[in-house]
């Protein structure tokens, strides 16, 4: 929204420089009163470093920022707070077992005599906020215990009661489900309307064209492409954020590599396959050299059933077979020593070591072959992981880098790398690319046709339908627990896909 006076926040020339690494250079950004800009580019793009200096955690090397108008200090995360600009960020930073309305105000209590905290003037003041911006929030509830979506919301009350009139989105909707993705665009439709300017970083393009106004596109430290969100199409954004190789390469895997039932050898049969009041009755096979997605609406118990498949739940009815050798894996153990790799869904807690580094982090499916005796072969760990890192294309490619500090695709491959090392023959891995951007995307399915090719069977869990029609072979819809259809990815059409999820009928 264009309003005539100056931005709310304008970066000018901005530019950081480490050694010989160019992060960021020379950037021109701004959002205006009222307006939702996404701001998108692949690993490295330099989005990070662009969001550091606009909220004032890294000082550029060169370059100016504005905050209406105004010349704002740099390098000074509390002054750009003062002055209006806040940040939420993909991960939660609020204090779970503290109460809503305490999060919302935490270090910054009205205080009455001698110190004390004044909580009933507390309460109206978050009272007067709820009402003034249409927010429904249990004040008193725990935050922790409060659904994600709502956790979110109370970040953004804590940032509209520092009155800010910059919001910075990093991620915002990563781990949420597909209604609750509704209910916080809907918040930040409201806050547009109230000329709050709203920065929105996502790598779910479905995401930009349904709440942004504007995009602006990074690629290797540069701004791209500036555009009206509704004067842009899906295939020139990706084109303008991977480059013209990588999203050829990706469009002609899509449309030419399809391999239904890869080379007819059964790797994987269920048959009747149950697990009282979670699934029952799932039958399919899966094949070496194919990729079979399986999709669904959030609670159609994907991931419930191949975890099943994996050992790390139980199933109670129906046969499993592996190979044509009939399996009850009781123990994720069961699983591996079956040929199985497992990529759950959630790499923070439940696939990596986020304070150990690369290197640990590759080996740690594989630990018993770099064992000499009762020692641990650290050489023998480097040297393959080395070979990971190079096949994977992980940046930095830098074993001792600690996890934690990667971005989330390179994290990503690296947790895929990890059970690769296996080379297991059937890989399961669910919502493989969550929080993942389009270029890594690319590269991590790039990956997978390169597993499939030399003879893994691979099956996927994916809520991304777009992801479905890129990579699958077959495509198995879950509904309520149970494998409703299965489908040729090649002949199958987006229409019938999303009305079988919705449990329509044909």
């Amino acid at each position: 929204m264009t309003t005539g006076g100056p931005p709310l926040l304008r970066g000018t020339g901005l530019a950081k420089i480490y050694g010989n690494l160019v992060a960021l250079d020379d950037t021109d950004f701004s959002v205006d009163p009222g307006e939702v800009r996404a701001l998108i580019g692949s690993n490295g793009a330099g989005k990070s470093t662009l969001i550091k200096i606009l909220t004032g955690a890294v000082m550029p090397t060169r370059g100016s920022v504005e905050i209406s108008g105004e010349i704002a200090p740099l390098g000074d995360p509390s002054e750009m707070i003062r002055r209006g600009v806040a940040c939420i960020y993909q991960h939660s930073n609020l204090a779970p077992a503290m109460s809503a309305l305490d999060n919302i105000y935490l270090g910054r209590q009205p205080t009455r005599r001698f110190g004390f905290v004044d909580t009933r003037r507390q309460r109206l003041k978050a009272e007067e906020l709820l009402a003034h911006h249409g927010i429904d929030i249990d004040l008193d509830a725990r935050v922790g215990t409060l659904p994600t979506v709502k956790q979110k919301e109370v970040e953004i009350l804590k940032a509209l009661a520092l009155d800010a009139r910059v919001i910075l989105m990093d991620e915002p909707t990563g781990w949420l489900a597909g209604a609750d993705v509704v209910r916080l665009h809907d918040t930040i439709r409201m806050l547009k309307a109230r000329g709050v300017g709203i920065v929105y970083i996502s790598h779910v393009l479905d995401e930009i064209f349904a709440v942004c106004d504007t995009v602006t596109i990074m690629r290797d430290g540069r701004v791209v492409a500036e555009s009206a969100v509704a004067e842009i199409d899906r295939p020139r954004l990706v084109h303008l954020m991977v480059g013209e190789k990588l999203a050829r390469e990706s469009a002609d895997a899509a449309l030419h590599q399809r391999r239904p039932r890869g080379t007819g050898a059964v790797r994987l049969s269920a048959r009747g396959l149950g697990k009282s009041g979670v699934f029952a009755d799932v039958s399919f096979d899966l094949h070496a050299g194919e990729i079979f997605c399986l999709t669904g609406l959030i609670g159609s118990r994907r991931t419930e059933l191949v975890r099943t498949l994996f050992g790390s739940d139980r199933f109670d009815s129906g046969m499993l077979e592996i190979d044509g050798r009939r399996v009850a894996p009781r123990t994720p153990l069961d699983g591996m020593s079956l040929g199985i790799g497992f990529v759950p869904e959630d790499r923070h807690r439940e696939g990596l070591m986020l304070d150990m580094n690369v290197t640990e982090n590759l080996a740690m499916a594989t630990l018993g072959r770099h064992c000499r005796g009762p020692f641990l072969s650290r050489s023998g760990m480097v040297r393959a992981g080395r070979k990971a890192i190079e096949d994977l294309s992980v940046q930095p490619r830098d074993g001792s880098k600690v996890v934690r500090l990667l971005s989330g695709g390179n994290q990503q491959k690296v947790l895929v790398g990890k059970w690769l090392s296996r080379s297991p023959r059937i890989l399961i891995l669910d919502e493989p690319t969550v929080g993942v951007d389009v270029g890594a995307k690319a590269e991590i399915y790039a990956i997978l046709r390169r597993e499939r090719e030399q003879g893994a069977a691979i099956l996927i869990v994916s809520s991304d339908l777009e992801e479905v029609m890129t990579v699958a072979d077959r495509i198995g819809v879950m509904v309520s627990g149970r494998l409703a259809a299965v489908h040729d990815a090649g002949t199958a059409a987006m229409a019938d896909i999303v009305r079988e999820i919705g449990g329509g009928s044909a």
